[in-house]
């Protein structure tokens, strides 16, 4: 489940997308400018919204996904709403800053990268890359593990799930459009050291583990599972995904997990409260998994003592006895 934190993966995404046999999923389809008044009006609103409220203003957090399909590529009412009435988007990171691109696709060091080749891994991922229809050569220039990171990002393409339709992709355009200022809540260094850990054994044991959930057909199955949930708005199942996401099995599977959603949380819930202390509003977008449990954003915001209205999935109605 370790695509499901990560926003670096969606910064090759596009390329990767290319049918090339009639066994393989269609590419990605661009929608046409005359394609998107009707995804506008046909848009509904999905995943999970909070507004959070502090010192007189308001700002936004919404849980999203890594990979979406083409009819859901519009945000519905509500969503565009929020995004209106704040002053500047904030995401994990900035997929449009040169300099950020460049530091996620740096390959490994070069000794590294010799003995991933030389133990197979490579020649192993690429196969994979061949069964999913995804051409090698995006990933020529690349590091290894964001390779690994890539594949299972596009494990579910024959369902329909494309990295190329990622929300955070879209609300991103939809903040240049806006003219909105864009707030990385991540240095790049802390992405990519989830992808490609300075230790050659950390690297080593999350692309095995990677190569045997795409084999087995597990990565396909949870990204499935992890975007209709978000499709849904089920905020009673992304509350329960520890008890689900096959992430915490191990003791190393729970050290993984705190530091790629607990110890994350922490850093951005304080990236947040900066800016917004010194009266700007912000639209949050990060991944849902960010937004869960008692350590979400949402539950830290409140330690913080903002006011946090639940807005998408609309709260149970209260009843009047």
């Amino acid at each position: 489940m370790k695509t499901f934190w990560l926003a670096a993966i969606l910064a090759i995404a596009p390329s990767l997308a290319v049918a090339q046999a009639p066994r393989c999923p269609a590419p990605a389809a661009v929608p046409s400018k005359s394609d998107l008044p009707h995804l506008l009006m046909t848009s509904q609103d999905r995943g999970f919204l909070w507004k959070v409220t502090k010192d007189g203003h308001t700002s936004w957090l919404y849980g999203t996904v890594h990979a979406s399909r083409e009819e859901w590529l519009m945000p519905g009412p509500l969503i565009r709403s929020a995004i209106l009435q704040s002053q500047a988007v904030a995401l994990e990171l900035n997929l449009q800053d040169p300099q950020t691109l460049a530091a996620l696709r740096k390959p490994e060091e070069p000794a590294n990268r010799e003995k991933l080749i030389a133990s197979g891994r490579k020649k192993k991922l690429d196969a994979l890359a061949d069964e999913l229809c995804i051409p090698t050569a995006g990933f020529a220039t690349t590091s290894i593990g964001l390779e690994a990171a890539g594949l299972t990002a596009s494990a579910a393409r024959a369902d329909g799930y494309y990295p190329d339709y990622a929300v955070d992709f879209v609300l991103q355009g939809m903040a240049g459009s806006l003219k909105k200022e864009v707030i990385a809540l991540e240095d790049v260094q802390t992405q990519r050291n989830l992808l490609i850990s300075p230790k050659l054994s950390e690297e080593n044991a999350f692309i095995d583990e990677t190569i045997k959930q795409i084999s087995s057909g597990e990565a396909r199955k949870d990204e499935d599972q992890l975007i209709a949930m978000w499709g849904r708005s089920d905020l009673t199942r992304l509350n329960q995904y520890k008890q689900w996401c096959k992430c915490e099995r191990t003791p190393r599977e729970k050290r993984q997990t705190f530091h790629m959603i607990d110890e994350r949380n922490v850093a951005m819930a304080q990236k947040i409260l900066t800016p917004h202390d010194s009266g700007k509003s912000l639209f949050v977008a990060v991944g849902s998994l960010h937004m869960a449990g008692p350590q979400g954003l949402p539950a830290l915001l409140k330690k913080d003592g903002f006011d946090v209205q639940q807005i998408l999935p609309a709260p149970p109605a209260k009843t009047s006895l």
